[in-house]
């Protein structure tokens, strides 16, 4: 994962996720040593390292990465969205299959509401090998521990399939409503911060929500996940024993991923941040943290 560089506006994509992929027909040597081409498959390929990315059928589209950054880009600039002084990092996938950009605001700042230093921040998403799909999300990130904190009223998001261009006024029209819904959630976290969340009730929460998966013969309990997870809860105790702080602990989980050696941590982050905007949207967070008395 890369660190935030500072910008005078929103630059143009690094070079190394600048190119065209290539298809190819996927081709296999049969046993007696003939080489056939696969019908209606073919391999994505990245020609600055002329390595495969993904397989994929016919109709498969793949254009660059630039088509939606520039069009990110292009919006922005058009809206009323104030982008000087951002701050920017790209967190790009292996063999640059697929990548994320996030980009700090600090023109809005929510301090005001929250109590503490927060920007807005912006994230896009695209990939080659259709694990994920385009996107444009805000979110608000906690400055002191760079959580990007995921939508607890609203998923504010843009989602778009690579099969479409990029439109960028568009984009633009919902960049620009992005400031305002986001003092929309900025307000609830006063919400959870006034409800009473015990260190038990969290854990039952993570053991409930967080820490389960699905094996062939049932739900099954991942423990060295709860621990983790009341671990990073004693990390937090300067919020008190709050929904405030079980949200933090959650956001936490999706923005500071590890892994192991070879780990594709770009990949794995936008897929732990993806699971944890769909737990803080469910009912049992919603009631737990004091979102539902408040609705």
């Amino acid at each position: 994962m890369s660190i935030y560089q500072d910008f005078n506006t929103i630059p143009s994509l690094p070079a190394e996720l600048d190119f065209e992929p290539v298809r190819e027909p996927v081709v296999r040597t049969s046993r007696d040593g003939i080489v056939r081409t696969v019908p209606n498959s073919f391999w994505i390929v990245n020609p600055m390292s002329d390595t495969v990315m993904a397989t994929s059928k016919k109709n498969h589209r793949t254009p660059n990465f630039s088509d939606m950054w520039e069009a990110f880009r292009e919006g922005l600039l058009a809206s009323d969205v104030d982008t000087s002084g951002v701050k920017v990092k790209f967190n790009v996938a292996h063999n640059c299959a697929a990548y994320s950009a996030d980009v700090l605001f600090p023109k809005y700042d929510y301090q005001r509401i929250v109590g503490e230093a927060t920007q807005m921040k912006m994230r896009v998403i695209d990939s080659h090998d259709s694990t994920f799909r385009r996107v444009m999300r805000a979110l608000i990130e906690r400055l002191k521990c760079t959580n990007g904190m995921v939508g607890v009223g609203e998923k504010l998001e843009f989602k778009n399939f690579h099969t479409v261009n990029s439109d960028p006024e568009k984009l633009g029209t919902v960049a620009s409503e992005f400031p305002t819904r986001l003092e929309n959630e900025a307000h609830l976290y006063k919400v959870m911060m006034g409800t009473r969340v015990s260190k038990d009730n969290a854990i039952a929460f993570a053991r409930a929500e967080v820490a389960t998966y699905q094996t062939a013969t049932g739900i099954k309990i991942n423990e060295k996940s709860v621990e983790e997870f009341a671990r990073l809860w004693n990390q937090y105790s300067s919020l008190g024993d709050t929904g405030y702080r079980l949200y933090n602990v959650l956001t936490h989980i999706g923005t500071h991923v590890t892994g192991r050696e070879g780990t594709d941590l770009a990949r794995k982050q936008i897929r732990i941040e993806d699971k944890i905007a769909d737990i803080v949207q469910r009912p049992a967070f919603r009631q737990i943290s004091g979102l539902a008395q408040a609705a």
